[in-house]
């Protein structure tokens, strides 16, 4: 009887155990970059505007993120530190206003469509 049980109780510490292991989720950094939702609107007359201030343009730099697409590093200003560079951020290059509204509209992500 005493090794029925021991035998259940290693039985259910085990599953337990490799059940732990497998539910484990594994991140993807690439989607988090994607989604943190840092988009750099460059203007045809050379504006450059992060997350509805504008900055200046010696501060960026934009590189091809190897997919077809820019993305940019811009300079980051802290008052004890000394400055770094944000990365991995996604650059698109606005024509007029209208195109703006609408590159803003296909980034968010619509949960429930009627």
């Amino acid at each position: 009887m005493k090794n029925n049980i021991l035998s259940y109780i290693v039985l259910i510490t085990i599953l337990v155990l490799a059940s732990a292991c497998t539910t484990k989720s594994v991140k993807n950094d690439f989607e988090e970059s994607s989604k943190s939702g840092e988009t750099l609107y460059v203007y045809k007359d050379g504006q450059m505007k992060l997350d509805s201030r504008y900055i200046n343009s010696q501060d960026v730099v934009i590189y091809p993120d190897g997919r077809g697409g820019e993305k940019a590093a811009v300079k980051v200003h802290v008052p004890i530190h000394s400055a770094f560079y944000r990365n991995s951020i996604i650059v698109v290059r606005v024509e007029n206003k209208f195109e703006e509204s609408v590159t803003q509209n296909e980034s968010e992500k619509v949960d429930n469509i009627n």
